[in-house]
């Protein structure tokens, strides 16, 4: 029973920090502009992104990698599209 407390505690705080504004990351004014300009207002908006459409936004590289070390800091990530690299979650 505790356990499922537990579950539920951790996942009310997931959802809290998903529907944060991404205002709220620790990125640079220019990165965020960025992201609003293309409609990513929340961080469940932006952890949807792989890396290769947020290159589309006009993001290089280095930000990109900002974005995604900001959201491994807070325990989450960016979307991984392994079926556009031909690989699979399985395969090493």
């Amino acid at each position: 029973m505790k356990g499922v407390v537990i579950l539920n505690i951790i996942k009310n705080k997931m959802k809290k920090i998903l529907n944060n504004d991404v205002s709220t990351l620790n990125l640079n004014s220019k990165i965020k502009a960025k992201l609003k300009a293309n409609n990513i207002n929340t961080i469940l908006e932006l952890c949807n992104n792989s890396r290769m459409e947020l290159a589309k936004f006009d993001l290089s590289n280095p930000e990109i990698n900002d974005i995604a070390i900001c959201l491994q800091l807070i325990g989450v990530d960016l979307k991984k599209n392994h079926a556009k690299r031909n690989t699979t979650i399985e395969s090493k």
